[in-house]
């Protein structure tokens, strides 16, 4: 799986460095990005975690609870963008936990909410890394929040499902994917689409 510090990465390597910050901080749950920067002074492992999966992926994978304040700050999130979208006028549905999407917007479009915050990869370039979980989009469009460190937000990402055929995405400075910064008139191109179907 690839080199980082010196470190051979396996999966098994993974789970026993995770395994290590539950035992130092003494916690029965997955152990959060900040919480292992704090027990291993780097972040190697939160960077092989992001890009294997995520952390809710190794949350699961191994049977462990994630840190209340991963899935609030992911529900916080979908209340935001649902606020956002009525201040433009839209009728916006949150939908439950068991939807393969977050937000039915007039009645039609399917929108997935993603929340991401800044991390160094490899300590040289800052990233933002986003787990669609999926290779096929069951959504019209991703609506992605890319935060500062600060936990603002730095930048709004609107994504047609079709353009991410990716489980995990990773956006620089520098992304192809700019140039759907701030792109709210994509919804409102779907709405007319839908609306065109008689």
């Amino acid at each position: 799986m690839g080199y980082i510090q010196g470190i051979k990465w396996t999966e098994e390597k993974i789970e026993q460095e995770i395994r290590k910050v539950m035992a130092a901080l003494h916690i029965y749950r997955m152990p959060s990005r900040s919480e292992i920067k704090s027990v291993l002074k780097d972040n190697a492992l939160c960077n092989k975690i992001s890009r294997t999966g995520g952390f809710k992926y190794w949350a699961d994978r191994l049977g462990l609870d994630m840190k209340e304040s991963d899935t609030k700050t992911g529900k916080r999130y979908e209340v935001e963008a649902a606020n956002m979208l009525r201040a433009r006028g839209y009728e916006v549905e949150q939908m439950s936990i068991k939807h393969p999407y977050d937000l039915l917007v007039n009645g039609k479009i399917k929108i997935d909410v993603k929340v991401g915050r800044p991390y160094m990869l490899r300590g040289e370039s800052r990233v933002h890394t986003f787990r669609t979980e999926k290779r096929h989009a069951t959504c019209d469009l991703y609506l992605i929040f890319a935060l500062d460190e600060h936990e603002e937000i730095e930048r709004i990402f609107i994504i047609p499902g079709y353009e991410l055929k990716v489980v995990t995405m990773c956006i620089g400075r520098d992304s192809k994917y700019n140039k759907f910064i701030g792109r709210w008139d994509l919804i409102e191109q779907y709405d007319r689409f839908y609306k065109s179907l008689k």
